[in-house]
């Protein structure tokens, strides 16, 4: 997760820059299951942002964060 932290605070924006691509979708599953763990998890300010870019996302809300981990 810090790998991904850092490269969102390069970009500012998507995983691979200013536009959303595939990576957003591949990661952006993975990030959902690992906030979906009942654990602690560090704050990354760049992560959470980016992850509630997605979830305003119609297709990701249907297809991504459907309860489903």
């Amino acid at each position: 997760m810090r790998i991904v932290e850092a490269q969102l605070q390069r970009t500012g924006a998507w995983i691979a820059g200013e536009r959303f691509t595939l990576a957003d979708i591949v990661l952006g599953l993975s990030v959902h299951r690992w906030k979906m763990t009942p654990f602690a998890h560090p704050e990354m300010p760049a992560v959470e942002r980016w992850y509630m870019a997605l979830n305003q996302r119609p297709a990701f809300m249907r297809h991504g964060n459907n309860g489903v981990a």
